[in-house]
């Protein structure tokens, strides 16, 4: 097995609210947000493309999950909060680092785990900026 199923495919747009395309053995989620950015007495909008995959699916439904997400430096305890605290445990098989300047964070995730898992865990920490 190369791709996701039918079935996981649906359950990660479904958790993400967003568009999946499946391609040569990876599948990509296209998922946006608009943010706004403050610097100084400016206010930047703009809509930034976060890179979600999912690639070299197992047998046993496992995958390497893959994201790098883009955020506001305020927004990164809530968001990092509410991935760590999500009700399915962080896989063994995991890293994380984050790039940082005065006015974005970029947070990347690598982890071997059921894509639905790293999904549903991603939307929960999308959920916690809206609040």
């Amino acid at each position: 097995m190369e791709t996701l199923t039918a079935s996981a495919a649906e359950k990660v747009k479904s958790y993400l609210d967003a568009e999946v395309e499946i391609a040569a053995g990876q599948t990509v989620v296209k998922k946006s947000r608009e943010m706004k950015i403050f610097r100084e007495q400016q206010c930047f909008t703009c809509i930034i493309e976060h890179d979600i995959s999912f690639e070299k699916v197992n047998a046993d439904g496992t995958a390497l999950n893959r994201a790098e997400i883009f955020l506001l430096p305020e927004e990164y305890p809530s968001f990092l909060f509410a991935w760590n605290d999500f009700h399915i445990p962080l896989p063994t098989d995991y890293r994380q680092w984050q790039q940082v300047n005065p006015h974005i964070v970029s947070v990347c995730m690598e982890s071997v785990e059921a894509p639905e898992d790293f999904a549903a865990r991603l939307a929960a920490a999308f959920n916690a900026l809206e609040a």
